[in-house]
């Protein structure tokens, strides 16, 4: 089953709290919910990814806000009827827990920078089995200048499927392409309509931050 139960103690009183960290327990699949991802070897990856960002987030962060969002989650997880669905829950949780600073302390962080002064950050976790999680955000500095206030900020988060190097991120009409070249850069490009804050744009070469 996706999530155990444990008895806590709280305020002298024993209650079933969900042990969320614990993962999928294929031996022990109970719902349809259970069975889809035990199924589908993308969905056991993620489950994977989610159990190691959420140790590293509860190690750094405010761990009753992330638990209180685990347990969240995995009500929304386990309401799934479908991999679609149970996919887009998944990426979803992934994206908020590599956004903590406990996330960010397990990814590699990649650095683009402009002389304009538009820059980027580029945090990726993984590949693990072949899955790479995603977080870009990038500013971009208007005429104004940034003293002034004129700049936009923008971003994307997902699970991307690493195949010689390469991957791609899909939203709406907007493609964003992932290129590993070797440990220390990353090339990012983006094609269709992206809708990004004005004149922000992902594309660019990231290196590993020393």
């Amino acid at each position: 089953m996706i999530a155990k139960f444990v008895l806590t103690l709280i305020g002298g009183s024993l209650i079933a709290a969900p042990a969320v960290a614990a993962g999928i327990e294929c031996a022990k699949q109970s719902s349809l919910s259970d069975h889809i991802i035990c199924g589908d070897r993308s969905l056991r990856t993620r489950d994977a990814i989610t159990n190691d960002l959420y140790a590293a987030a509860m190690k750094t962060d405010d761990a009753s806000t992330v638990r209180e969002k685990q347990v969240r989650w995995v009500k929304s997880l386990q309401a799934c009827a479908d991999a679609m669905c149970l996919r887009r829950t998944y990426d979803d949780q992934i994206g908020y827990l590599q956004s903590t600073k406990g996330g960010q302390s397990v990814s590699t962080v990649f650095f683009m920078k402009e002389s304009s002064g538009d820059e980027g950050n580029l945090a990726v976790f993984g590949p693990t089995n072949g899955l790479v999680a995603i977080s870009l955000n990038s500013t971009h500095v208007g005429p104004g200048g940034a003293e002034a206030g004129d700049v936009n900020a923008d971003g994307v988060a997902g699970v991307i499927a690493l195949k010689s190097g390469h991957g791609i991120l899909a939203i709406d009409k907007c493609t964003v392409g992932f290129d590993r070249h070797g440990t220390q850069v990353w090339q990012v490009t983006q094609k269709g309509t992206c809708n990004f804050a004005d004149g922000v744009s992902l594309e660019g070469v990231y290196r590993r931050q020393p």
